[in-house]
């Protein structure tokens, strides 16, 4: 006995709409390919790594990733949150900075003051790389394509 034509059609209706949903890998690959296009659009910005620090942090912020599984979730606003916690210690780490370490190391006779903001800014990027190793890690978990790094183009 065949089934009607009616739940026939529910039936082959419902496996195109199962086919043409998004995997959850799919859906990761998506997200992170956008960070990577925002990373990039911020090393285009400006040479203050404060400031790209801080649209990156941004952008992270304001992307929906409620659709991809909990445990991606979790490392990618551990991710987020590395670089909203960067952007102080990479803005601080500059010239002028570095400058004044090197005044009080001389008035106060004592070294330690000197490298510290580059030492911060260096945990920051230590931070942003564990933390993004981590995502990555959970990432191709689901079976994402991981975008190629625009670190340091």
């Amino acid at each position: 006995m065949k089934p009607p034509l009616r739940t026939t059609l529910a039936v082959l209706a419902f496996s195109l709409l199962i086919g043409c949903s998004k995997s959850d890998g799919d859906r990761i690959t998506d997200i992170l390919n956008q960070c990577a296009q925002n990373s990039h659009k911020a090393a285009s910005l400006n040479s203050n790594p404060g400031a790209q620090a801080n649209y990156i942090a941004s952008s992270f912020q304001s992307m929906d990733v409620t659709k991809c599984p909990a445990d991606f979730r979790m490392a990618f606003q551990a991710h987020a949150f590395a670089w909203q916690q960067a952007v102080a210690s990479f803005a601080n780490n500059n010239f002028g900075t570095a400058f004044l370490e090197g005044l009080a190391a001389g008035a106060t006779d004592d070294p330690r003051f000197i490298g510290q903001a580059g030492g911060q800014a260096a945990y920051a990027a230590q931070e942003i790389n564990r933390t993004y190793y981590a995502l990555t890690q959970i990432a191709a978990k689901y079976g994402a394509r991981i975008p190629r790094s625009v670190v340091g183009q």
